[in-house]
């Protein structure tokens, strides 16, 4: 895809080391999957309001589900899918679910749109970037199964962090086979994890 702009004038961004993007101007040459990984790392699921000293961050729950996808399907291509699913949240900060239920309450379906087309774009360019299939050419089938492991998932994570009692707000649906518990890891496993998992999934490796 080539470049395509969002918004009339820029809208800069700080981004990683001296750098500074306009996140108006959607264009696959802006992905860094390296920064992505550190961003992920340190971006908390749940607002971070589980008790103990780590959140459990966005890269963990890619990595995990990726893991999980590998495990049940033997599938890399869907796992790859799942691991970048994501990943816009290195250009547009994610937000709990409670959060955007509520935001949905107050503001309507204008909002939601919006931000859909926003994440919607984006997604599109860092699949391009990965080397993998954008979410338009997705079958009914594959959005699906990536939709389904990201319920799996969370109901998983909110459970370990927070309880039985948090399965009272998703559908019962069943665990998914992780490697390991969903307890939350460090900032640093998470970042090398996701990275290393990219690398599998892309079948290259990320330059520094």
């Amino acid at each position: 895809m080539m470049a395509v702009r969002l918004t009339k004038d820029p809208i800069f961004a700080n981004i990683g080391l001296g750098r500074r993007i306009d996140i108006g101007l959607v264009d696959p040459a802006a992905v860094d999957f390296r920064l992505m990984a550190s961003t992920l790392s340190k971006q908390a699921r749940f607002g971070a309001r589980n008790e103990g000293p780590h959140a459990l961050s966005a890269a963990q729950h890619a990595v995990q589900g990726a893991q999980a996808i590998m495990r049940e399907t033997n599938d890399m291509r869907l796992a790859g899918l799942f691991l970048l699913r994501d990943g816009h949240q290195l250009f547009i900060d994610g937000r709990s679910r409670p959060t955007e239920q509520l935001m949905h309450v107050k503001s309507g379906t204008d909002l939601d749109l919006i931000v859909s087309q926003i994440k919607g774009a984006w997604d599109a360019a860092i699949y391009q970037a990965a080397g993998m299939q954008p979410p338009e050419a997705w079958t009914k089938q594959t959005r699906a199964a990536l939709q389904m492991m990201n319920l799996r998932m969370t109901r998983a994570e909110a459970i370990t962090l927070f309880g039985e009692q948090a399965a009272a707000d998703f559908p019962k649906v069943a665990p998914p086979l992780t490697i390991g518990t969903l307890h939350p890891w460090p900032a640093s496993k998470a970042e090398v994890a996701f990275i290393e998992f990219f690398q599998r999934a892309a079948g290259r490796a990320i330059s520094n």
